[in-house]
């Protein structure tokens, strides 16, 4: 039997965190693992919060209770923080540091970490947006962080690159999976 293990995205329209979502529970359903998610998009298409929650052996409803998640998955740093409640103690949270403008907010990086503390030291940040245009385009972002994760979400490599294959458009798969392999390399380069 497989342990729970409960995902949040997070972040603002516009930066492919449904993707990331269907990525993930398509490898799920890959390895016949039981799953459940919800999205929820609010303002989505104006800049405004996104969230996903993808749930592994749960036997319970999509979304995932205060305090409970496993990990929490960050695309902008002020989203992070404000999710940061839906973290279970000492749960992993990976941030990407590059600030939206459009939120209007102005606010350090100190803050966001100072926040996420509350819950948990397993913090990592990076400039996610910055690594993904170096690769050739910031809309591989989602699926850099992904690779990035990748070593804690309790899924096979091999199913979430054949998910990859299966939902992004072809001719971007190549840009996505070098993203994704560009992830899991900085990661493992960190630990």
């Amino acid at each position: 039997m497989r342990k729970k293990f409960d995902i949040l995205i997070c972040g603002v329209g516009g930066q492919g965190i449904l993707l990331c979502s269907n990525v993930i529970g398509v490898s799920a359903v890959e390895e016949k693992i039981p799953v459940r998610g919800v999205e929820v998009h609010g303002m989505a298409q104006r800049g405004g919060s996104v969230e996903a929650h993808i749930r592994l052996n749960c036997n319970y409803g999509p979304k995932i209770p205060s305090g409970k998640a496993d990990l929490l998955i960050g695309f902008e740093p002020l989203e992070a923080a404000r999710y940061s409640v839906y973290l279970k103690k000492n749960g992993v949270c990976i941030v990407n540091s590059y600030k939206i403008p459009v939120l209007g907010q102005d606010y350090e990086e100190e803050e966001v970490v100072k926040i996420i503390k509350k819950k948990t030291e397993r913090i990592y940040i990076e400039n996610f947006t910055e690594m993904a245009k170096k690769i050739g385009s910031v809309r591989v972002v989602n699926i850099l962080m992904l690779g990035y994760t990748s070593y804690f979400i309790p899924l096979k490599k091999n199913s979430l690159i054949k998910s990859i294959r299966k939902l992004v458009k072809k001719e971007f798969i190549e840009l996505n999976l070098k993203a994704f392999e560009t992830g899991e390399l900085k990661l493992k380069n960190k630990l």
